[in-house]
């Protein structure tokens, strides 16, 4: 397995080794937490050859108390204090839980620059240290993984209100780090959602104690004035983070490691190393600009390689473990709780029965913008006898012709979707999503 010596580079990964002995995190687990608060802080003016954002978000792994997430989070906190202190007390933020409120917040930070002496800086950085809790009420929103994928990509982002009308944020700053007990990946990460391409951004690392310390001990932080000085750099003017020559030769190694990889692995476990070439690139630029150079060197790559592929190495592990805990669920997607209640209600309801066994989970509103998203339901307005509002109805279409059946709606019994009654189907059984897998 790879080692912190073998990924440490420049004067961050000299601070973090200096200050171990004082601290009880996992100096894997400081030096994740560190490139993605660093990286966040100078992604405004700091760029790819291909105008790639150099956002780095990674992903904390580790059983509760022992993991030492927390430690490792303010670890590095305390390192970069002096140098992007100011940068993490006014960026930070947590808890968002929707793509409405994704590009809200980062509109409203380039709003809230407007008109400064330097200019525009939308720069954020998502610190999520409950994962779990928050990833429960993204999952009814539909919008948010896409946003939050094509944030870390750096392209515009958008989103309609009927208050303030189209809200668009052209080029997203947007960090990331969380925290997350196995336990909880195997429940809340789904595999929709990772074939999709939702977690292949993210870089999960495992974490532990590195040690225990007494209770009286304090951290000891070396000098991190050559970090606050790449730091100044870095906001000085636009860098673009070029390879030299040697650097891309090992970068082209690197890629066909990985594709070669992928290859080997099941798909859905692959899915999570899509872009492990590009987040090489990325951690690398970090590296590099952290030495005050737009050129990307060898070791630099190297360094970048390593702490990559021990982040592969921890998803492998992660998706692992889950496929072996049979007692493990993962959380259904909102499109897999439309298609359960629909077939339990015969393939067909309206709008109000449909949301009666999804109260909690999805609104009037979350089910409408759904069952849109979905090749296999189709809905449309029926008129009641009598009065009142007409109703709205779903159908799964799954095996059944292209026309839409515009029959009398069919009343939906509440005893049988409370149980009390014997469903026209069975209803369909929920399997672990890694079962088959290994």
């Amino acid at each position: 397995m790879t080692t912190f010596t073998q990924m440490k580079f420049g004067p961050l990964g000299e601070a973090i080794e200096a200050a171990m002995p004082t601290s009880e995190a996992d100096p894997i687990g400081v030096w994740a937490a560190s490139l993605s608060l660093y990286s966040a802080a100078i992604s405004r003016r700091v760029r790819t050859e291909d105008r790639r954002p150099v956002v780095v978000w990674t992903v904390l792994a580790g059983r509760s108390a022992i993991g030492r997430k927390g430690y490792a989070l303010g670890t590095a906190t305390a390192i970069l204090g002096k140098s992007i202190g100011g940068f993490i007390h006014s960026r930070k933020r947590s808890g968002v839980a929707s793509g409405p409120s994704l590009v809200d917040m980062l509109a409203g930070l380039e709003l809230d620059t407007m008109g400064a002496d330097g200019g525009i800086d939308g720069r954020c950085i998502l610190l999520e240290e409950e994962w779990a809790s928050v990833l429960k009420t993204q999952k009814k929103c539909s919008k948010f993984s896409t946003l939050f994928r094509t944030a870390w990509d750096g392209k515009p982002i958008s989103n309609r209100t009927k208050k303030d009308g189209l809200q668009s944020v052209g080029q997203p700053l947007l960090g990331f780090h969380a925290h997350i007990t196995p336990g909880e990946w195997a429940r809340y990460v789904s595999s929709s959602e990772a074939l999709g391409g939702s977690y292949n951004r993210l870089l999960p690392v495992l974490v532990e104690r590195s040690k225990m310390l007494p209770y009286n001990n304090r951290w000891e932080l070396p000098d991190t004035s050559a970090i606050r000085d790449a730091y100044d750099w870095a906001l000085e003017e636009d860098r673009v983070m070029r390879f030299s020559v040697e650097a891309g030769e090992r970068f082209d190694e690197i890629r066909a490691l990985v594709e070669d990889r992928m290859a080997e692995l099941p798909e859905l476990l692959a899915s999570y190393m899509e872009r492990s070439s590009e987040q090489v690139q990325r951690v690398a630029a970090v590296l590099s600009a952290t030495e005050m150079t737009e050129e990307i060197s060898r070791d630099a790559v190297e360094a970048a390689w390593n702490f990559v592929s021990f982040s592969m190495a921890s998803v492998e592990k992660l998706v692992k473990d889950a496929a072996n805990n049979d007692n493990v669920k993962p959380m259904k997607t909102p499109e897999d709780l439309v298609r359960d209640v629909l077939k339990r209600c015969g393939g067909k309801a309206n709008s109000s029965d449909l949301l009666r066994p999804l109260w909690g989970k999805l609104n009037a509103a979350a089910l409408k913008e759904t069952a849109a998203g979905m090749d296999d339901v189709r809905s449309w307005t029926e008129k009641r006898t009598g009065r009142g509002a007409p109703s709205i109805m779903y159908e799964l279409i799954e095996d059944k012709g292209d026309e839409p059946m515009h029959e009398e709606a069919k009343v939906i019994d509440i005893d049988h979707l409370r149980g009390k009654a014997k469903p026209t189907q069975s209803p369909p059984v929920v399997t672990n999503i890694f079962e088959g897998l290994i």
